[in-house]
């Protein structure tokens, strides 16, 4: 029959292998735990859960390193979700880094094919992905990555608070951007098809900033939300210079506009008439236009004078004049003209 006592540990307490010791209550280890099937030839030590476990009625995990490799189970296995609380696993028969440590769920061999992603290996830090809260219902959620040595931290702060030496991005420093290519590729590793950018074509384009590089200095992978912010930079200085985004949902022509009708621009960059009209220019949509007159058109600007002097301009039919929207004078100015004297 079973026998059972108290006994103080205060020195060291040896279990021999292949048996099973059992705590009842709570234990307090004030310094190292160490479970292991003995010490191996580079002195580190095989986390072990040995086959009396489940012979004296412990629960298996439910998962290929009960029997090919050491499980240290932290918490009871459930049946009804199989799944374990906390596993830290060290799976034999596989070389180099084969620890696992799998929260909510049996491990997973970190050679084998995850089940959900054919062809790709297993992460040597495994969640139950259902145990995790949605962060549309959190406030204040924060991103968690992962840097070059391994350390967990978080993203990147964005307020203000927390930079200094702010200075402006120039507006045509990104327009480099506009040269990248977007390629079809297939991954070495695992053979999965896939689309992306290349972080070499941004390193030799001078965008360092938005490349992350290995130990040995080599382009590794691409700060793919630093991009997007560049990405507005971009799209901020096109639009500057007379290329036309989107208004309310709607495609606008951003090359040509031919109008034979009343029109007021709504970010073109150039206008042909073809019909007797008038043309209003709109500072809120539109910075840079041209204007190629084929008919004979009446052109008013919607705040200001144009040159600071003229309520409208008349041209005639073969003219053609680019106009500018200046802030700062709060009026539109003729920065080029073609046959405008004889308008």
């Amino acid at each position: 029959m079973p026998f059972y006592t108290k006994v103080d540990y205060s020195r060291q307490l040896k279990q021999p292998s292949e048996t099973t010791a059992r705590f009842s209550g709570s234990t307090l280890m004030e310094q190292n735990l160490n479970v292991y099937s003995g010490i191996t030839g580079d002195g580190s030590f095989s986390v072990y859960k040995p086959a009396s476990w489940y012979e004296e009625g412990g629960a298996a995990c439910g998962c290929s390193a009960c029997t090919t490799g050491y499980t240290f189970v932290v918490g009871a296995y459930s049946s009804t979700s199989a799944s374990c609380n906390v596993t830290v696993t060290a799976f034999s028969a596989v070389t180099g880094m084969s620890s696992v440590i799998a929260l909510n769920q049996p491990p997973m061999e970190i050679l084998s094919g995850a089940t959900s992603n054919p062809g790709i290996s297993a992460s040597t830090l495994q969640i139950n992905k259902l145990g995790l809260v949605d962060a549309n219902l959190m406030s204040g959620v924060v991103d968690l990555q992962l840097d070059e040595d391994g350390n967990v931290v978080k993203g990147a702060s964005s307020s203000m608070r927390y930079k200094q030496e702010l200075r402006k991005i120039p507006d045509e420093h990104y327009n480099k951007l506009l040269d990248l290519n977007s390629y079809f590729f297939r991954y070495v590793q695992n053979g999965v098809d896939s689309f992306g950018l290349m972080a070499e074509d941004l390193h030799e384009l001078g965008y360092k900033e938005l490349v992350i590089y290995d130990g040995q200095g080599r382009p590794d992978n691409i700060q793919y939300k630093l991009l997007s912010v560049s990405l507005l930079s971009l799209i901020q200085n096109l639009h500057k210079n007379g290329v036309g985004v989107y208004d309310e949902g709607r495609e606008v022509d951003t090359v040509t506009k031919v109008i034979t009708e009343d029109y007021t621009t709504n970010g073109e960059h150039l206008i042909v008439v073809n019909g007797e009209c008038v043309l209003t220019l709109n500072s809120s949509k539109d910075t840079k236009v041209k204007v190629k007159s084929l008919a004979n058109v009446i052109i008013k600007s919607d705040i200001g004078k144009i040159d600071d002097k003229w309520d409208t301009i008349d041209l005639d039919g073969d003219s053609c004049v680019e106009l500018v929207f200046v802030k700062e004078l709060s009026c539109w100015v003729i920065t080029s003209s073609d046959g405008l004297k004889n308008s």
